[in-house]
């Protein structure tokens, strides 16, 4: 099916395809913005089960108030497919940032993970689950902003269960152990994926691995990934126990909640980055890897500090700073021969 508006949304390109649908960039005319626009599969629109959790979705998402939480503008149905209208990225996902130049550098991981521990914090605090954090679902716009995005499996635990008895929801190299064996996700599940999300970006590896399935959920369930500092010496010694705590196998030593964790992290950001701001940095970081903009705009508006002045050319024995004085000293003892000069020459 080929799209050209959904409501006031002007269909521009398609951006990307998921398990749930299609993805488009689109300009909203109305209000004179780029929006995007996710499409349900035309195959999952055929399911009441995909259908209603697409609606879901929509109305869920919809309950976040957070910078960190890409904004749902509208729900729509056209030719019986449901469209949600949400806002635009202009920038990368974590994964092709991380194409871009392997892991990041320890500041960067501190700013993101304190963004993404926040924004599950109102996740949770609306008594939603994401269930899928991981590095595609993170965006990182060309100005440095941080945006948790993809709900497609977000879940209120107040709703009907919609998933068949036994399904794993959620990208299985992110889904907690527990999970994998049959307990209900919950908050620390989902601390659980953020924690593998930041050590592949400390790292640049995942921290469980499998040649199968099998093999992958062995890994999660019982392996021991190599510590942070192994892989990347160097690496702060407190942001590697923050992320490895995320990490333990019994939910009950991971952080207690996501505030709980966003405190941890920034704590960490702070020390850090010192007097940078976060946002600034990962600009910083977007345009070193070729996807983001020039240069921070400073606080006063100018994109570029000023050119150093050129330097004053300098006599032989001179000192620039003296150069100044000595050509009024001289001029004032000048003056004052000519006026004794013609005061001795006056006829008395």
């Amino acid at each position: 099916m080929t799209v050209r508006k959904v409501g006031s949304s002007r269909i521009l390109r398609e951006i990307g395809r998921g398990g749930m649908g299609v993805v488009y960039e689109a300009y909203q005319e109305g209000l004179d913005r780029r929006v995007a626009v996710k499409a349900l599969d035309a195959r999952q629109a055929r399911s009441r089960e995909f259908v209603e959790r697409f609606r879901r979705e929509g109305r869920a998402h919809a309950q976040i108030r957070h910078p960190a939480v890409v904004a749902v503008h509208d729900l729509l149905e056209k030719d019986e497919t449901l469209f949600l209208v949400t806002e635009f990225v202009d920038g990368a996902d974590l994964r092709r940032v991380m194409a871009n130049g392997g892991a990041l550098p320890p500041d960067c991981v501190a700013a993101i993970g304190t963004q993404l521990a926040d924004a599950l914090d109102s996740v949770h605090q609306h008594s939603l689950l994401h269930r899928d954090v991981k590095p595609s679902n993170v965006m990182i716009s060309r100005r440095g902003e941080v945006k948790l995005m993809d709900f497609g499996i977000l879940k209120d635990p107040m709703a009907t269960e919609l998933t068949r008895a036994g399904a794993v929801m959620g990208t299985p190299a992110y889904v907690a152990p527990e999970v994998l064996e049959g307990v209900p996700a919950s908050e620390r599940s989902d601390l659980w994926s953020l924690g593998v999300t930041l050590y592949e970006l400390a790292t640049g590896r995942r921290p469980f691995l499998g040649n199968d399935f099998n093999e992958l959920f062995a890994s999660v369930r019982k392996a021991s990934p190599p510590p942070v500092r192994s892989l990347v010496p160097g690496f702060p010694r407190r942001l590697a126990r923050a992320i490895e705590r995320c990490l333990a196998k019994r939910p009950s030593r991971r952080f207690e909640t996501a505030a709980t964790m966003a405190r941890e992290l920034a704590a960490c950001s702070a020390r850090l980055l010192g007097e940078a701001r976060p946002q600034e940095r990962l600009r910083g970081m977007m345009f070193e890897r070729n996807l983001g903009e020039a240069r921070p705009a400073r606080r006063g508006g100018s994109a570029d500090p000023a050119p150093p002045a050129a330097p004053i050319p300098r006599r032989s024995g001179a000192s620039p700073a003296r150069v100044g004085p000595a050509l009024w000293a001289f001029a004032a003892v000048a003056a004052l021969a000519a006026s004794l000069y013609a005061f001795l020459g006056r006829p008395w």
